[in-house]
């Protein structure tokens, strides 16, 4: 203890969660292998199978902010995804485990967890778990002396090869010389050439939550149930393009309104902040449309304001809308993301303003719903005004 403040520091895992099925399939092979080796360092207590990301030393005093830190990864990788198991192999005639295979998704939540808490503790993390060292896997059995080691080995090269996840009640029981034994009242001990259990591991599996735990003895703290996703890619991008902005029917309509008018422009011109949807560059102005769900309009909790030295004064953007709606599911992932929109919205208009554009921003909910081609009139008559006589209004909703 110094200065009142505890300093005996305990070691700290965050990891990765499978789905039910291969949870059952996995903690039956554990099982198992404690039985035939007599080695319960996963069973006693009951230690789920996991993936473990990093391994941090933490103070009790520091574990608020290790929390914290979690609570903000856990936030940043919030969707379920699936891993892929090579194998079983070994570690250092110690550790006996499944191999999963990398991938970019795994590589990048290693490498952004060690990135948000190494800075934060001097006593730092386990040194096998950075980036440059770990390599992923689900411990089928560990801290194993030479004989537990040799038995647990010859078990799991009897397995007929990984095969689909199953659960526990799939996979085919035939009793060991150490199961006997332990029916029989006697004391269990090392297998002798009787283990024919038939080992069924999963090929893959379903990550399907992300948790705090103290290691040794473990003791889960915290756990995060992932967003699953029932869609397949295909169909996820078909939903998310009905909604990615106004485009197509409600964008062509409004421009060939405004070319009624008589007004020409250019589309969608990359050359400039945003790429606006409409370039007016006769009269040195430009209109974004602008969906009302991707841009948030009207989210009360949103920063509103927009800042420009060429500005009289900041511009408050945005007006109350009944179209958006934050999503039930996965708010903090839908906060950042929606916030981080709002701000690249903001950071367009003031550049464009300052570079000698006028920004006109039409929304979604005044072109659509009951009327939708006097509204689209209304509204390209208001820009066409807007165009032509005000001027001096630098930055306009419609």
């Amino acid at each position: 203890m110094t200065d009142g403040k505890t300093t005996e520091r305990q070691t700290y895992a965050v990891s990765l969660y499978l789905d039910d099925a291969a949870t059952d399939a996995i903690s039956a092979v554990i099982q198992t292998l404690s039985e035939v080796t007599g080695n319960t360092q996963l069973t006693n207590p009951a230690v789920p199978p996991h993936i473990t990301l990093g391994m941090f030393h933490a103070s009790e005093d520091e574990l608020v902010r290790l929390r914290a830190l979690f609570d903000q990864f856990a936030a940043e990788f919030s969707r379920s995804f699936t891993v892929s198991f090579s194998g079983t192999e070994s570690f250092a005639d110690k550790v006996l485990f499944l191999s999963v295979k990398k991938s970019v998704r795994l590589t990048k939540m290693n490498a952004r967890l060690h990135e948000l808490v190494l800075p934060q503790f001097e006593s730092g993390g386990n040194r096998n778990y950075l980036s440059e060292n770990w390599f992923p896997h689900v411990a089928l059995a560990r801290k194993l002396n030479q004989r537990q080691f040799e038995a647990g080995r010859d078990l799991l090269s009897q397995a007929q090869g990984i095969v689909a996840a199953r659960s526990v009640a799939q996979v085919e029981p035939v009793e060991t010389e150490a199961m006997e034994q332990k029916r029989n009242g006697e004391k269990p001990g090392l297998p002798h050439g009787r283990c024919a259990q038939k080992i069924m591991l999963p090929e893959s599996a379903k990550i399907v939550s992300v948790g705090l735990s103290q290691c040794n003895p473990y003791r889960e703290m915290v756990r995060v149930e992932l967003v699953m996703d029932s869609l397949t890619a295909g169909q996820r991008h078909k939903n998310m393009a009905a909604i990615k902005s106004t485009g197509g029917v409600l964008e062509t309509t409004l421009r060939s309104q405004l070319f009624r008018f008589g007004f020409r422009f250019r589309k969608n011109d990359k050359r400039l902040s945003g790429s606006p949807d409409i370039v007016f560059p006769h009269y040195r102005a430009v209109v974004f449309v602008n969906g009302c769900f991707w841009h948030a309009h009207g989210w009360k909790n949103a920063e509103s304001v927009i800042a420009s030295p060429v500005l009289d004064e900041p511009i408050l953007f945005s007006r109350d809308c009944d179209k958006f709606r934050m999503p039930a599911t996965n708010p903090a992932f839908w906060h950042a993301k929606f916030e981080r929109n709002r701000e690249r919205d903001k950071r367009d208009i003031a550049a464009l303003l300052e570079q000698g554009w006028r920004v006109g921003v039409v929304w979604e909910c005044s072109i659509t719903g009951k009327k939708r081609a006097q509204k689209i009139r209304s509204v390209a008559e208001k820009i066409s005004l807007w165009l032509e006589e005000n001027l001096a209004d630098r930055f306009r909703e419609f």
